[in-house]
């Protein structure tokens, strides 16, 4: 199998945006965080998905205890998704929500989805513009198939993940799949936004803030 090449990732505060609910107290909430990590270990004990995986945080966390289908992710392969910009995140989130609420038949509705900021560094296989030449279909709008036997196929060699550029917003740079948790050094809580479902799409409404 030929490789991407490898490319140095160093981003200090990547963007990923997840389903929430508003407000929401976390899991660890009033936990120092000087004792997740071994928090995470405990678990990682009894948790086959991550028993050879040590997570940074329960955000972290969430995509390898419950791997999901995705461009460079299957039902067993867990990626921790994140883009170099806000814009690109808002994207691709906009267009997973719409499949999302079509397939469920859902009526119009807002609902609520955090932000998330994430230090990433690490060597990451790079299909960014040229570079995805050499593997077509990996960032087909319309299909994932292509993407996810290159994925399984590099997390299997032992891969740390990939770079690849949004499929829903080109103009606003790079995303990045990872295939571990530990290349995920910190990831928090930025702020929340309003989606709402018209019926026909997604729109972002606003940023919700507390009084």
């Amino acid at each position: 199998m030929v490789e991407p090449d490898l490319a140095a990732i160093a981003w200090p505060r990547a963007c990923l945006i997840v389903a929430a609910r508003f407000p929401e107290v976390p899991l660890w909430e009033g936990i120092p965080p000087e004792f997740w990590d071994r928090l995470d270990h405990l678990e990682a004990l009894t948790n086959p998905r991550l028993r050879t995986r040590q997570a940074r945080s329960s955000y972290v966390q969430w995509p390898f205890r419950n791997p999901r289908p995705g461009r460079f992710s299957t039902d067993t392969l867990g990626a921790f998704y994140a883009a170099r910009e806000q814009a690109a995140a808002i994207a691709e989130t906009v267009h997973y929500q719409a499949i999302r609420c079509r397939e469920d038949r859902l009526e119009p509705h807002e609902f609520d989805m955090r932000v998330l900021g994430a230090k990433i560094q690490v060597n990451f296989h790079d299909v960014r513009a040229e570079r995805a030449a050499p593997f077509p279909g990996i960032l087909d709008p319309a299909s994932h198939g292509a993407s996810r036997v290159l994925a399984t196929a590099l997390a299997e060699r032992g891969s740390a993940g990939l770079v690849f550029n949004s499929v829903r917003d080109p103009a606003h740079g790079a995303c990045v799949a990872a295939f571990r948790p530990e290349v995920v050094l910190a990831c928090s809580h930025l702020k929340f936004l309003a989606y709402r479902w018209t019926g026909e799409q997604v729109l972002v409404l606003y940023e919700k803030r507390p009084i």
